[in-house]
């Protein structure tokens, strides 16, 4: 077995843990990993993996097969991004990732815009909850909402962000007064996130009056659906809080400091035509909205830096010219 291809489902199945997940990463059905698997063992004359309950389980033959494709894998990510590293057009496909949660209106006019700008640059969007890997060009231009962002990568921090409490219109008039302060006996419900439980942020409710969890949940969508519905307070980015119709600025409690949001591709791409001029735009357009992210009142906001604060100011500069 020496075609890449076969190997290139071995290692799915591998890092994924199951034929499910390989075929979800691979784009084909459950169908065809299956047959390609069985297809690869076959010609080896031997099992890749072990079927278990919890999962595949890759034998000492697939552990050999799984070192082999990372490196074949490796040469040709190599490859290809020496190649892409060389291309000198600025039509072509451009693979950009953000979180879906950013993927709002303003995202939305801002691929408008710059589609109508070049409509030769065919964008493709990956709404992906995981962090796609730039190293291995899983995508070109990466929108990430990250605290510090690989050191590999090259690109700047286009906005800090500001984060506070969000309710239903309802829900604040019922808790008018303990949010006053005349009610100092009620404790307000709020939605937990599955994580504060394990580790609470410092100084989560420290603005706040007494407070008690409603319901615990481990994603925005529903911890903002809960909090339209009235059952408690929602701490989300002033991006998502503002924008959402059905919901309003807690009374008395100030915005505080949230992940900031960056702009970043591999090295070698920072000179492709398509790649830079989307950075650069998209970099504009995001800073431009500061405001929408950061709320009123954003002098006691801390710009987030890398470790090396020299680095960011320089590479900030070069995206901007």
């Amino acid at each position: 077995m020496t075609d890449w291809d076969s190997l290139r489902y071995i290692l799915a199945v591998a890092r994924e843990g199951g034929l499910s997940g390989a075929a979800r990463v691979l784009g084909v059905n459950h169908a065809t990993v299956s047959r390609q698997l069985a297809k690869a063992e076959d010609a080896a004359g031997v099992r890749f993996f072990t079927r278990l309950a919890s999962g595949l389980q890759p034998t000492e033959a697939g552990q050999v097969a799984i070192s082999h494709a990372e490196e074949v894998e490796a040469r040709m990510v190599a490859l290809d991004m020496a190649l892409a590293a060389r291309d000198e057009t600025e039509e072509g496909e451009l693979k950009v990732t953000i979180p879906p949660l950013m993927a709002e209106d303003n995202f939305a006019e801002d691929i408008k815009e710059f589609k109508a700008l070049h409509p030769g640059i065919d964008v493709h969007l990956l709404g992906a909850t995981e962090v796609l890997n730039l190293h291995r060009r899983e995508a070109d231009v990466a929108i990430r909402v990250t605290q510090a962002p690989e050191e590999s990568l090259w690109g700047r921090m286009v906005t800090p962000q500001r984060a506070g409490w969000f309710a239903s219109p309802e829900f604040v008039e019922r808790y008018k007064d303990v949010f006053e302060r005349r009610d100092m006996d009620t404790a307000l419900p709020y939605i937990g996130f599955s994580a504060w439980f394990a580790s609470t942020p410092a100084g989560l409710f420290s603005e706040l009056p007494p407070v008690r969890v409603a319901i615990k949940t481990d994603d925005m969508v529903s911890a903002m659906s809960l909090a339209r519905q009235g059952m408690g307070m929602v701490r989300t980015s002033h991006l998502l809080g503002s924008s959402d119709p059905k919901l309003v600025r807690v009374p008395g409690v100030p915005l505080s400091d949230h992940t900031p949001i960056w702009v970043l591709t591999h090295p070698d791409l920072r000179h492709v035509p398509r790649v830079t001029e989307f950075m650069r735009f998209i970099a504009n357009r995001i800073t431009a909205r500061r405001a929408l992210y950061m709320g009123l009142d954003e002098s006691s906001a801390n710009a987030a830096t890398r470790s090396d604060g020299a680095k960011l100011e320089g590479i900030a500069s070069e995206i901007a010219e």
